[in-house]
């Protein structure tokens, strides 16, 4: 049975291929930050992946969930209502959003109680597909290649004269992801953006 290693490298292959053609730096095309984003790996174990390495294997089916779910946690943020700040989800928030009680979230967490038919819930919640709970490492990060980079540069290269022109915005928007930015920093940078436009379009 395949362990995933083979098929990543062939998909690798073919991303390189289209960031070839597209003419995108390779830190753009396979992002780090959002592929770990996407997979709950570290970056570093991910940059080691893209490379042809193998990583270590979960040892522990238990731990390994809880470990994904918390990363959904910490990654994850909602708007306060009331102060208009990012935040963490409340283990009731995720509870009730996900069909479980507070009690059995935490035993999730918690690594006590673990049970993969609650994933749908946590899926839909946090709007991940259910594989994200059980990919090996490989199958995570081919899965984010397959399903977001890959239709990414396919639908830019269908346009080649918008991909030329707007390459640099291309690479801006593949290394931001799907990160989300802080209100002060997502004015900042649309101020910046509004500025380069006024630039470019001359008197």
């Amino acid at each position: 049975m395949s362990d995933g290693y083979e098929q990543l490298a062939e998909t690798v292959r073919e991303v390189e291929g289209l960031q070839a053609e597209s003419g995108l730096d390779r830190a753009s095309v396979f992002n780090l930050p959002d592929l770990s984003f996407h997979t709950s790996l570290p970056e570093a174990d991910v940059r080691r992946l893209l490379d042809g390495e193998r990583v270590a294997s979960p040892t522990s089916g238990p731990a390994e969930l809880a470990r994904r779910i918390a990363f959904l946690r910490d990654t994850r943020l909602t708007v306060d209502k009331d102060t208009g700040s990012r935040r963490q989800y409340t283990t009731a928030e995720i509870a009730a959003g996900s069909g479980m009680t507070p009690q059995w979230h935490g035993k999730l967490l918690n690594r006590s109680t673990p049970n993969i038919w609650h994933g749908a819930g946590l899926a839909k919640f946090f709007d991940v597909p259910m594989e994200y709970f059980t990919h090996t490492p490989p199958e995570a990060v081919k899965r984010v290649l397959d399903s977001k980079v890959i239709p990414h540069l396919t639908a830019l290269l269908k346009n080649p004269s918008e991909a030329v022109r707007n390459r640099h915005a291309m690479q801006v928007q593949l290394r931001l992801g799907d990160k989300e930015l802080p209100p002060n920093l997502e004015t900042a940078l649309m101020a910046f953006v509004d500025a380069i436009v006024r630039e470019g379009s001359g008197p």
